[in-house]
């Protein structure tokens, strides 16, 4: 391999000349090496973006497949704060005909916490990583919640059989515990809502097929109180209705101050 070695210069033109090559070469190397990272992680980014967009994607899917069935949960909780109510006044519990059973849906942020720590996120640019870092905040919130609505649900066993002599404290327990649980629920619902948005904001399809079929079973066991899917995104994405309008078309209980 030809090396360009340097040779003994004579005069000021020479030098320069030797100097020049030098500087040539070493900034095209330079130059090549950060072209060649460039591209690097430009691929990177691209191939994080599909996967970042694809887990919103199925995030927001399990999000329509909860609010398909969220009109018969609220249903039911409300209908157990009323009967615990009237269990207050009279001092006998009689246990609604549905019990409470919050669906099980499954909410992931691996992509994103794994473009933070592989630094892919730090060549994303800012606005890129101000909407990922927002979409991806009410995923990580809602499989904390999904978890705690279930371990709440747990705590409500004694209330799916009838029961006699409840005193008005013990009415008043289970209202607070009731309503605690209809206030995470809303809040619960609102970040499923704004799941949805995320992927629509990336252009990410939400399949429908799954929430389809969760809706036709789940429609033979609690009836007509299960919404459609196709329905419940036509509202979500009607931009003349605010989210208490959209709440209301959707059955669903807003939680206080939305």
């Amino acid at each position: 391999m030809d090396i360009h070695k340097p040779k003994p210069w004579h005069g000021v033109r020479e030098f320069l000349k030797e100097y020049a090559i030098i500087v040539v070469g070493v900034l095209t190397a330079l130059g090549a090496e950060q072209a060649v990272e460039i591209l690097h992680w430009n691929h990177r980014v691209g191939e994080t973006r599909a996967q970042l967009n694809q887990e919103l994607g199925g995030d927001a899917g399990s999000s329509l497949t909860w609010l398909t069935n969220a009109p018969c949960l609220d249903a039911q909780l409300s209908a157990l704060r009323q009967a615990v109510a009237e269990a207050r006044r009279t001092g006998t519990f009689r246990a609604p005909a549905q019990r409470y059973t919050p669906t099980l849906v499954q909410f992931t942020s691996d992509s994103w916490l794994n473009a933070r720590s592989l630094q892919v996120s730090d060549h994303m640019g800012p606005e890129a990583v101000k909407l990922y870092t927002k979409a991806f905040f009410y995923p990580s919130e809602l499989a904390t919640n999904i978890t705690t609505l279930h371990s709440l649900a747990g705590e409500l066993e004694p209330l799916d059989s009838d029961l006699d002599h409840m005193s008005p404290a013990e009415a008043g327990e289970w209202a607070a515990r009731i309503g605690r649980l209809q206030e995470l629920q809303s809040r619960t619902e609102l970040a499923m809502v704004f799941t949805i948005y995320s992927a629509d904001r990336v252009h990410e399809p939400i399949g429908l097929e799954s929430p389809q079929r969760f809706a036709a079973e789940r429609r033979q066991l609690q009836g007509p109180c299960v919404a459609d899917p196709v329905t419940v995104l036509s509202i979500l994405r009607d931009r003349s209705l605010g989210v208490r309008r959209k709440f209301e078309k959707l059955r669903l209980v807003p939680a206080q101050g939305d």
